[in-house]
């Protein structure tokens, strides 16, 4: 009898889970978890100068209750400001804070340890291409 593998959505969730996990035990003396770390990362790496809570969830692929959530937390926390725009009121541009770019290096330090982790016994070759797998998949998905 033939066995067939998992499906692949299903292995991923189980992936995201153990990441989540784990990542959320790294952060935890810095007071911010690993949806929290998502928003961060992404406005300390968008080249926009004006950044908006659409573009969060366009850039993170999350609804707007989600979003608006994690971004009240992340102000109460301090490590990061909503000044509403110039231009339209209804909108609210979104900035660091020094607070927030002091947790940056740990951050992206705990992050590139579990990576590590992830793809320990591949080679360079092995995660590029998975990197490259991992990009076809979430354009097949997400929305555009």
């Amino acid at each position: 009898m033939e066995r067939r593998g998992k499906p692949v959505g299903f292995m991923i969730k189980q992936i995201n889970n153990v990441f989540e996990k784990e990542l959320n035990e790294r952060l935890k003396d810095t007071g911010i978890t690993s949806s929290q770390c998502a928003v961060l990362d992404f406005l300390f790496h968008t080249s926009k100068e004006e950044i908006s809570q659409r573009d969060v969830e366009k850039g993170l692929n999350l609804k707007n209750p989600t979003v608006t959530g994690i971004l009240k937390r992340l102000d109460a926390k301090g490590y990061i400001l909503c000044v509403p725009n110039t231009e339209d009121k209804r909108k609210k541009n979104i900035y660091l804070t020094e607070k927030a770019y002091d947790i940056q290096r740990k951050m992206e330090a705990d992050r590139k340890k579990l990576d590590k982790e992830l793809t320990r016994g591949m080679t360079k070759r092995e995660v590029e291409a998975l990197r490259k797998n991992l990009e076809k998949l979430l354009y097949n998905i997400a929305e555009p």
